[in-house]
């Protein structure tokens, strides 16, 4: 009889969803392997995408791809918990709902923004990292806009419809 080994990929990102398609494909026929990709959300979010949500040109649904149509006829097992805890020590996550055994464990959590020392963005600017940030961000444009628009002097009105953007 042989041992299963047990893939975990923890994030569903850009890497995590990469590293669950590229085993996937590899361990298809291996009923010896199993893989499983955990993530806090039942989607990927396309990251490169969320200007177009901030803008307002798209809705965002249309960045969000849910990872069961991703890994449909897929032997990628998706789970959609928070991690609480990761037991290095035993080769286990642990979550609200239930413990996952690893033989081998991908973290592909995500980054967090650098500001890499420009004065006042982080105090006084919008990251452009999460659906969260973006939607944030195309609130902010919309009441900036319905304000400037009842702004009768010219120079306020400007002001409120000045907007820097800091980074790439």
């Amino acid at each position: 009889m042989n041992k299963t080994t047990n893939i975990v990929i923890l994030g569903a990102g850009y890497a995590g969803v990469h590293a669950a398609k590229i085993l996937g494909k590899k361990f298809k026929k291996n009923d010896s392997v199993k893989i499983t990709l955990i993530d806090k959300l039942p989607y990927h979010t396309l990251m490169t995408e969320l200007h177009e949500v901030a803008g307002g040109r798209v809705e965002p649904e249309s960045v969000q791809v849910d990872l069961r149509k991703i890994f449909h006829r897929s032997k990628v097992n998706i789970v959609t918990e928070e991690v609480q805890k990761i037991d290095v020590d035993n080769q286990k996550l642990i979550t609200d709902f239930a413990e996952y055994q690893y033989d081998y464990l991908i973290i592909g959590t995500g980054s967090e923004p650098a500001f890499f020392g420009v004065p006042g963005v982080k105090e006084h600017g919008f990251t452009l990292w999460s659906m969260k940030d973006a939607i944030r961000i195309r609130e902010h444009i919309e009441n900036m806009f319905a304000k400037a628009a009842k702004e009768r002097n010219a120079k306020k009105r400007q002001a409120m419809l000045t907007f820097v953007v800091a980074g790439a």
